[in-house]
């Protein structure tokens, strides 16, 4: 039995309430194979260290928008018990209206909704079933994408335009019927994707053999039956209209469960509980309600994996597909657009992060990661163009040699001695001792080599560099000195040592932040250190545990302001950042 609670009220924990995170990612990442820097979202993800599995259900989980996206949803899944499970989800394959048609269904879901309370409609948007919910491995996601887009192509000028909708109302149902030859036309499509789906991603695709629609209200009052009616016959069924086929995906776990949203934020007062971030939804299984104490309930988290018991007025009622992923969609009618969403072709950038950039946005930005190949880079003419090159540290001492190198390498008196000719021949004096070292360790010699190959490799590709910023870390201020050295620009350019470029300090072992060399002192090192450089982001402002969303916002906010800073030379602008 469980204990009973103190019922707690959301104005009186609001006023106290600091949101935390409780997301720590995983350290123990498996071996790699070989260092990846560009490529498909998997090998960028696996080239980071995650897991394959991991890897993939990230993706799925987040529609494979982007890496960012994925790994936030790995970093806030790492107490997940069920992370490395490998149960699919459900997938489905729907047609939905755009243009002025899709326009007026929503008005409708809004005044109904208003008019006549909630029905069961309102808990998915407006569409037309194509098939039935099926399982789909979170390895062959891609390719179920792909067998969309194959069919989309071999049938988009065979469908009838505008599609033929006939208004149908009965004492507990109103939706638009596609009439019937129309119906047939759409049902061969359906087919046609079930048996490319079956090729190329080894699904098994039921096609939806009832009569297709679009759901306007259900399982309402009968006493809203004449309201609702009237609402329906307002709607200008002839009105253009688009219609994209939509993959979307839930998680299989809650397919019966009840969909809630937080609207209050919770800390939790006991081990049992479960912490609440406003917007976050949660399923609840009524099964699960049967031990749980009055004024609470037991859900899961959508955004964590983590289940719990949760005060019942901190949540509300939501509607079923807010938790659904979406994977794309294709136009079935127009034939001279582009897909809807341009997300089946790596390194095209999401649609929606192009709507994210506001207008005052100073203009396009792109990131390189640079590999081992000589880089081929054109100056198309035009607005200047921004290019950030965002470069990963070489191989660090403390990686290679163990967290106890530090005792193979100095003696009582603190004097330094390479063990392994994979050792740097000298360190920097550090003002507070070589125990230092212990959380800001030096690269190695095959990291210096690393690094000058990258500069090699963008002096071959005749790209210059015209500013470089990098970490407090000494393996950071490492790298971008021998990157230098391999652009032969070391005695022309400084390193502008930038402490809001620093890793997300929940990574930090211990209570306290790195005691990082000061500049003067890199400098004196003979590391092509700016010694004049004022910072964005101070040291002093840097704390240890922030929350991911801080160092989010904090990295934002720095390389936004870096960009502003930064003049160009010629057409291109280009940055280092380390």
């Amino acid at each position: 039995m469980i204990a009973q609670r103190r019922h707690p009220t959301p104005r009186t924990m609001a006023a106290k309430e600091e949101l935390y995170s409780k997301v720590t990612p995983t350290r123990n990442r498996q071996p790699r194979t070989g260092t990846v820097k560009h490529g498909s979202s998997l090998d960028i993800l696996l080239s980071m260290g995650f897991p394959k599995a991991r890897a993939q259900k990230a993706l799925a989980s987040t529609g494979g928008r982007s890496v960012q996206a994925a790994c936030d949803w790995l970093f806030s899944h790492v107490c997940d018990p069920f992370l490395d499970d490998p149960l699919p989800r459900e997938y489905v394959l729907y047609l939905r209206p755009t243009g002025p048609l899709a326009q007026k269904l929503s008005e409708f879901w809004q005044q109904s909704k208003q008019l006549c309370g909630k029905n069961k409609a309102h808990n998915i948007f407006p569409h037309i079933t194509l098939c039935q919910f099926f399982m789909c491995e979170d390895s062959k996601v891609d390719a179920l994408c792909e067998a969309l887009h194959a069919t989309v192509t071999r049938w988009r000028c065979k469908f009838p335009a505008p599609l033929p909708l006939e208004l149908y109302t009965s004492s507990n149902f109103i939706g638009l019927f596609v009439k019937e030859d129309s119906a047939e036309v759409l049902k061969k499509f359906a087919a046609d994707f079930a048996a490319e789906a079956t090729s190329k991603a080894d699904v098994h695709v039921e096609p939806h053999k009832k009569q297709l629609h679009v759901t306007l209200a259900y399982h309402f009052q009968t006493s809203h039956l004449p309201m609702l009616e009237k609402l329906a016959q307002s709607i200008d069924i002839k009105l253009g209209c688009d219609w994209v086929a939509a993959i979307f995906s839930r998680d299989i776990r809650f397919a019966n469960h009840e969909t809630l949203q937080v609207i209050y934020p919770y800390t939790p007062q006991n081990d049992d509980e479960l912490e609440l971030v406003p917007g976050d939804f949660i399923f609840m299984s009524p099964v699960e309600q049967i031990t749980t104490s009055e004024g609470w309930i037991y859900g899961t988290s959508l955004a964590t994996g983590c289940s719990g018991l949760l005060p019942e007025n901190y949540i509300t009622k939501a509607d079923e597909c807010g938790t659904w992923v979406f994977h794309g969609s294709y136009s079935i009618l127009d034939t001279t657009s582009s897909p809807s969403l341009l997300m089946f072709t790596d390194g095209v950038m999401d649609r929606r992060l192009q709507e994210d950039q506001g207008p005052g946005d100073p203009g396009p930005l792109t990131i390189f990661c640079p590999s081992m190949q000589p880089l081929r880079i054109t100056n198309p003419p035009g607005p200047q163009k921004r290019c950030l090159f965002v470069c990963r540290h070489g191989e660090r001492m403390d990686v290679v040699f163990g967290k106890y190198w530090l005792s193979q390498c100095f003696d009582a008196k603190g004097r330094y001695m390479r063990t392994n000719l994979n050792m740097p021949h000298s360190l920097p004096q550090r003002s507070g001792g070589f125990k230092d070292y212990e959380k800001d360790a030096p690269i190695t010699v095959f990291g210096c080599t690393q690094a000058r190959l990258v500069g090699e490799a963008l002096l071959e590709s005749n790209t210059i560099i015209h500013h470089i910023y990098c970490s407090p870390s000494l393996r950071c201020v490492q790298t971008a000195h021998y990157i230098l050295k391999g652009l032969q620009q070391e005695n022309n350019m400084k390193i502008r040592v930038e402490p809001g470029l620093f890793e997300w300090t929940k990574w930090v072992s211990g209570s306290s932040l790195p005691a990082w060399i000061l500049p003067v002192d890199l400098a004196a090192a003979s590391l092509s250190v700016d010694t004049t450089y004022r910072p964005h982001i101070p040291m002093n402002k840097l704390v240890v545990s922030e929350s991911y969303d801080t160092y989010i916002s904090r990295s934002y906010q720095v390389t936004k302001e870096i960009l502003s800073e930064c003049k160009a030379k010629d057409s291109v602008l280009r940055i280092l950042l380390l």
